[in-house]
């Protein structure tokens, strides 16, 4: 074991104790971007950031090395410029946070690779596993990427919707490895054998494409807004809707933050108005405390579990 390992190993399990016997967890969530956002580096927000917080971190290459030290929900989110690379530049990505979540990236391969993702030693990777962590949904060059130094999990812990070749489904699901070559005898899009990194990390239900051929449900949101609001000033999100079709939009929001006062749906304001014409659906919401939310919906029929839209709006509440 390198010496920084043996130096950064215990005190880092001493310090994680002491913040959980310490600090209760905020739940927070923020967001990393080029501009506009509540950070422009990952690195930053990470810093910022306390237990069980969750960090999207929207499209763009960022060629940081990171030290995720806490047990964060750290997400990639694809705003329309394809997924969020991890590429650092001359570095490594150190996941070693207990029980952190990495979801939603592509992660390149170590300098010198191939396309395949082989590489010329083990230890010349890009992610760096150092303490037990949850890493799935995300597009790996291929194994050579990855070091893995303790037991992590590579698959969801729970079975998510997805749909693949036209056809909804449901399982656990992994990651992509671009250097995978075995079969999918089923054709459900979750390779036949699993993954094996080594005997603790074994991801048992690998991806045969990228995981946004899954087009699982907020996996792409397109339209993500940012709403500033105040403690007990309404505001409104309008949605386009045709309830004629049997969609409806669906909101889930933390209801200790914010309370839905009304929904409704008005429709179109043309002077001929048509039989089964759309219209807006509009949703007021009563922030009732401070703090960073996100309100997702959902554009769905009651019926069916296809999802035909889905929108997120970043809400951030000041006294």
């Amino acid at each position: 074991m390198s010496d920084y390992k043996r130096l950064f190993l215990p005190a880092l399990l001493l310090v994680l104790l002491a913040l959980s016997l310490l600090l209760s967890p905020s739940l927070a969530q923020t967001r990393v971007c080029s501009q506009g956002c509540d950070y422009r580096t990952v690195q930053s927000a990470l810093n910022a950031a306390s237990s069980q917080d969750s960090i999207w971190v929207e499209s763009g290459i960022y060629n940081e090395s990171l030290l995720i030290s806490k047990n964060v929900f750290l997400r990639g989110l694809d705003t329309g410029l394809g997924r969020p690379v991890l590429a650092p530049e001359g570095g490594r990505v150190i996941l070693a946070g207990y029980g952190a979540i990495l979801q939603g990236f592509e992660i390149g391969g170590p300098v010198g690779t191939s396309p395949a993702g082989q590489s010329s030693g083990s230890e010349n990777c890009t992610l760096e596993v150092v303490l037990p962590a949850s890493i799935y949904l995300n597009d790996f060059a291929g194994k050579k990427s990855v070091c893995p130094n303790d037991a992590a999990s590579w698959n969801s812990s729970e079975g998510i919707n997805y749909m693949y070749n036209s056809r909804v489904q449901r399982s656990r699901l992994g990651n992509y490895w671009a250097d995978y070559n075995e079969t999918d005898e089923n054709n459900d899009g979750i390779g036949d054998q699993p993954v094996i990194l080594n005997e603790k990390n074994i991801d048992f239900y690998p991806l045969m494409y990228p995981a946004d051929n899954y087009r699982t449900p907020e996996e792409k949101e397109t339209e993500v807004e940012l709403i500033r609001a105040r403690v007990n000033e309404p505001f409104t999100i309008s949605l386009p809707a045709n309830p004629t079709t049997g969609y409806e939009w669906k909101a889930d929001y933390d209801y200790v933050l914010l309370k839905e006062e009304s929904a409704q749906f008005e429709g179109s304001n043309s002077e001929t108005k048509r039989v089964g014409a759309g219209g807006t659906s509009s949703f007021v919401f009563l922030p009732i405390k401070p703090g960073k939310s996100t309100i997702y919906f959902v554009y769905k029929r009651s019926w069916e579990n296809i999802v035909a839209d889905t929108r997120a709006f970043h809400v951030e509440i000041s006294a």
